[in-house]
């Protein structure tokens, strides 16, 4: 018997990288029958030590997010993928706050893209993927952008 997580949530920074990973983990929720939730992290500027951020600060970082989760849960919707949940985060630490909601959200498995070809990349870009596969109390699935010469197919979710 294979078991399939009831939740998958993927972590979504509008990147070329994440648009991959919403569309395999909305490809993925809708084969396996579990819902499909979206993560959106704004980061917040690094700030002087004893600065805090404004408020016109913070609430820009809100709207943003909160804009781009609507559009993104709208473009989903066009697909014909409902989206069960959609979770906006303002923080400094972006690994952190998508292993915060997986945990709170008791996701069974994190979709994520992966940034950069080569380590350095990764680091310079802001990659999530290796924290997050890391550290995450559920299983990650790292999807790439499909320039390694890996072979891939489609499943056909409608059995005939």
């Amino acid at each position: 018997m294979v078991s399939f997580p009831t939740l998958v949530l993927v972590a979504d920074d509008g990147s070329p990288e994440s648009d991959r990973a919403v569309g395999t983990a909305a490809r993925l929720s809708e084969a396996t029958g579990s819902r499909l939730a979206l993560v959106h992290v704004k980061v917040r500027s690094p700030s002087v030590t004893g600065v805090t951020a404004v408020p016109a600060q913070e609430e820009r970082l809100r709207t943003e997010g909160e804009e781009f989760l609507r559009r993104r849960a709208d473009e989903l919707a066009e697909q014909g993928f409902t989206t069960a949940r959609t979770e906006l985060r303002i923080t400094r630490r972006p690994e952190r706050s998508v292993l915060r909601v997986s945990e709170e959200l008791r996701a069974g498995l994190i979709v994520v893209g992966v940034r950069g070809a080569h380590s350095a990349d990764r680091l310079a870009l802001g990659d999530l993927s290796l924290p997050l596969a890391r550290d995450a109390h559920c299983s990650v699935l790292v999807v790439r952008d499909g320039r390694h010469g890996t072979a891939e197919r489609t499943i056909d979710t409608e059995e005939g």
